[in-house]
């Protein structure tokens, strides 16, 4: 009964975090049209206790500096899991993303991101990358964003040890729609191929609704679905994770 509780509840955590390989930076832009600084935290705390402890813990936060011409956005995570008083899961990123207004509708964006999963098996990863994004909508209430780039990516790997140096694709699709001003439906596809091998490639998917509570605090339910073509050994291709949160917003 131990070995199936601990397990029931890493498994719910762990599909969490495979489906957490690519990030969702769409998920973590601030739309504001006020110039300045403005920013979100949130966390969750899980604990239980049958015949053994469970303690999972996350912390989340998005920062964003916005000029006329500029945007400056910096977005953290961190997780950690623990079962019966051992360590299953520590997993966290940093992402920094430069933004700049080329006109109207397209936009430089420069990024650098640093990244672990202990479930995925992932010891270190790091990414820089630039690229364009394009407006394709001119409704407020319906913003629709078409982005590509490409990116150096250095990755390692534990059991067994890999070391991956590898240039790949980045595009992206991105669609928020806003039927009332309190709920907001947002939704973004990824494609990551390798460059040299397009067989080798990740795509994602994240559906994210909205609910605002009060003028700051929201609830939002979010689904992530990831399928990476050659993943470590022993990690799915397939992983999926539907996750229910409360985020507080300051500008």
């Amino acid at each position: 009964m131990n070995r199936l509780l601990i397990s029931i509840f890493i498994i719910g955590v762990a599909s969490g975090q495979m489906s957490a390989q690519i990030i969702n930076v769409e998920n973590k832009r601030i739309s504001t049209d006020t110039i300045g600084f403005s920013g979100k935290v949130g966390m969750s705390l899980s604990a239980s206790k049958f015949t053994q402890s469970f303690l999972a813990a996350e912390f989340a936060s998005q920062v964003q500096w916005k000029t006329t011409k500029n945007i400056y956005l910096l977005v953290g995570n961190f997780q950690i899991v623990n079962a019966g008083g051992e360590s299953f899961n520590n997993s966290g990123y940093g992402h920094f993303r430069f933004n700049r207004k080329l006109s109207s509708k397209i936009r430089l964006e420069l990024f650098t991101q640093v990244q672990y999963n202990s479930v995925t098996k992932i010891t270190a990863r790091y990414l820089n990358g630039a690229g364009l994004r394009f407006k394709l909508s001119p409704y407020e209430n319906a913003k629709i964003y078409w982005g590509i780039a490409a990116m150096h990516e250095y990755e390692e790997l534990s059991s067994p040890e890999i070391t991956n140096k590898d240039i790949r694709l980045s595009s992206y699709l991105s669609f928020t729609l806003t039927p009332v001003k309190t709920i907001t439906f947002r939704n973004t596809t990824y494609a990551q191929p390798l460059t040299s091998d397009f067989k080798d490639y990740r795509l994602s998917n994240n559906t994210r609704i909205n609910f605002g509570i009060t003028e700051n605090l929201n609830f939002t339910t979010d689904f992530h679905f990831l399928y990476d073509s050659r993943p470590p050994i022993d990690v799915p291709t397939i992983n999926y994770q539907v996750k229910n949160g409360l985020t507080y917003r300051f500008n």
